[in-house]
């Protein structure tokens, strides 16, 4: 029964601060993990929860408290939201020469470049990456987009990791999601570069940059997005909502998953809707009337443009002044189909799954919306799209041929 134990650190405005240590147990047929705050953390003013719903924060003054995670659960989410998925996993799984690493090796080896505010260590003097494989980070390294694209493309083709790709662990393997991506600076600002995937069958970082410009004129909040085109290779570049460059200085800011704001288990995903998300904003959230109109107007989008990859680690919340609030878009792109009907990962309204502004509209309560506002605001967002998703597609550089395959996308707007 192996067991594993760390601090968990939380960035706060002067730095790095202990809030409490973790204790990951490795067993044959469960896995499971415990957490305890420490009580100078809970004794700061501007202590902020590892996650809102599995490790909510005791009363400073209370009785100690040892949380334990539920059953089929080997890791909290609030704190799995700091590892990596698909790509940091596969560049790990590289790196230990094809080793499966175990949950605590990628939360332990994820670095400074992982999703939010939170960090780890062996005490609580300070954060300390521990990699598997022998090596930390690269203290001020900093690697060109040149020098990232191409070693995104060859490290999808090798079987082992030579001295020049180990050094991409630095700037990819510490971030989510499943396609290839690594952290980068624009003028000491963090961004996210993404990158082409070798077995991709259409421009895909053209095909996201169109509709993320596209969500944009529809007046969804969007991050500032970029556009590289290095060696021949497409680059699709999003500036990072969990990082701020203030003076000079940089901030981190506390990220919290849709998965982790409904203590909900990935194998689960299926099981849940976009009211579910509503009510955790109403329970959670800072200013729930304006997060759930827009929570509503990315439903609606996700429908217009047929993008079926809305899951729970592809919402997202930040932790600010007075709380959380729900985080710019992100992670949006269609997906061509040949059948009429459409359905969402996550439920829309009374019809379940299924991708029709009638049935998001019918549940327009759920948001805070009458009838006649979520009608509105739906043939609002479906003019939009129905007039601009073309233009958006020709400026990002996509020909006639991509164009006519992704109309399908758009049959809804079409229609509305």
């Amino acid at each position: 029964m192996p067991t594993v134990e760390t601090i968990v650190f939380m960035h706060l405005p002067d730095g790095p601060a202990p809030a409490g240590r973790l204790t990951m147990t490795r067993e044959p047929r469960a896995s499971f993990a415990t957490f305890a705050y420490g009580r100078r953390y809970l004794g700061r003013p501007d202590r902020v929860p590892i996650d809102p719903v599995q490790l909510p924060l005791p009363d400073a003054g209370g009785e100690d408290i040892v949380f334990r995670t539920d059953e089929g659960f080997a890791i909290f989410n609030g704190i799995r939201d700091a590892a990596p998925d698909g790509w940091g996993r596969y560049l790990m799984y590289k790196a230990l020469d094809d080793r499966e690493p175990s949950e605590a090796e990628i939360l332990l080896a994820s670095g400074d470049h992982r999703v939010g505010a939170l960090a780890f260590g062996p005490t609580p003097e300070k954060p300390e990456r521990l990699t598997p494989w022998g090596e930390g980070d690269a203290p001020g390294e900093h690697f060109t987009l040149e020098e990232l694209a191409v070693a995104v493309e060859r490290v999808q083709s090798v079987d082992e990791l030579d001295d020049n790709l180990r050094r991409l662990l630095t700037a990819g393997s510490s971030l989510g999601g499943a396609r290839p991506k690594a952290a980068t600076e624009v003028e000491g600002q963090p961004w996210i570069a993404k990158f082409p995937a070798n077995d991709d069958r259409y421009p895909i970082c053209r095909i996201e940059l169109a509709t993320m410009r596209l969500a944009a004129r529809s007046g969804l909040d969007v991050p500032r997005l970029a556009f590289r085109q290095v060696l021949g290779r497409d680059i699709y570049m999003i500036e990072r909502f969990d990082r701020t460059l203030t003076s000079g200085e940089l901030r981190r800011t506390p990220f919290a998953s849709g998965l982790t704001f409904l203590g909900a288990h990935e194998s689960d995903v299926g099981r849940h809707s976009y009211a579910d998300l509503a009510a955790a904003l109403r329970r959670y959230g800072a200013d729930p009337r304006r997060d759930l109109v827009e929570l509503f107007r990315r439903m609606v989008f996700n429908i217009l443009v047929t993008n079926d990859d809305d899951h729970l680690r592809n919402h997202g919340f930040l932790w600010g002044p007075k709380g959380w609030r729900l985080s710019p878009l992100y992670d949006v792109v269609p997906k061509p189909q040949v059948g009429h009907e459409r359905t969402l990962v996550l439920g829309v309204g009374p019809q379940g799954r299924s991708a029709t502004l009638e049935n998001a509209v019918a549940g327009a309560a759920t948001f805070g919306l009458t009838a006649e506002q979520a009608i509105a605001m739906a043939q609002e967002l479906a003019q939009v799209v129905r007039s601009e998703w073309r233009a958006c597609f020709n400026d990002a550089g996509l020909g006639e041929a991509e164009t006519r395959r992704f109309a399908t996308c758009f049959r809804q707007a079409e229609l509305a």
